[in-house]
């Protein structure tokens, strides 16, 4: 570990070189290739008391037919109420997630998009489809829209600085590892203490002619 140490300080310019490398590469990488800022917009589903649920519970609705909110004939109908914008049903899939709120009752929709006003329009459009999918499905209005998306929050998707900081960082790692192997593949002797086999014993050490 020592011999390992002492080379590491050794090559220090060597390691220095690659983590400015990777930090210039990294650099480079940001700069021609700026990341967009996305946004979220998120639709509330609630179940639709007052009308007549049969033998369907309003949890059951939430957790038994939320996997519709991605499937294809959800997605496709909220890509007919879109068909202005130009996305398909597979492209709204891809923007859409769902998660549960407080209670077995709520049920959330958010779509994430570079376009705020798209993110709004996609998790409305999808909140509908779902609605009028259950619908069909069960007979009856057993859910309904409680709240329309009508804002969309910026998401901090801009990993411009992360990659500024990983790419010397691993630069660093590797430089490390590239001089710890060839240190402990080299034939160069470091010390007499490489030499000895046991304790008391020492092979010859004949230098090379000059």
């Amino acid at each position: 570990m020592k011999q390992v140490f002492l080379s590491l300080l050794r090559n220090k310019l060597l390691i220095i070189l690659i983590t400015g490398i990777g930090l210039f590469a990294g650099l480079l990488f940001t700069a021609r290739r700026p990341a967009a800022s996305q946004y979220d917009a998120t639709a509330a589903l609630s179940v639709a008391f007052g009308y007549d649920q049969g033998q369907i519970s309003g949890s059951t609705v939430i957790s038994h037919y939320s996997a519709l909110v991605t499937s294809n004939r959800v997605c496709e109908y909220a890509a007919s109420l879109l068909e202005g914008e130009g996305l398909t049903g597979s492209q709204i899939r891809r923007m859409v997630s769902i998660s549960e709120g407080n209670s077995s009752y709520v049920l959330r929709i958010s779509a994430r998009s570079t376009s705020p006003r798209l993110a709004i329009m996609v998790a409305n459009a999808v909140a509908e489809g779902f609605v009028a999918q259950v619908s069909v499905m069960t007979g009856n209005r057993t859910v309904r829209v409680m709240d329309a998306a009508v804002s969309a929050g910026i998401v901090d998707s801009n990993r411009s600085m992360s990659i500024r900081l990983l790419a010397p960082a691993a630069a660093f790692i590797i430089a490390c590892v590239l001089v710890v192997l060839m240190e402990m593949y080299t034939r160069t002797l470091r010390s007499v203490k490489q030499c000895v086999v046991h304790e008391g014993e020492l092979l010859a050490v004949i230098p090379l002619p000059k």
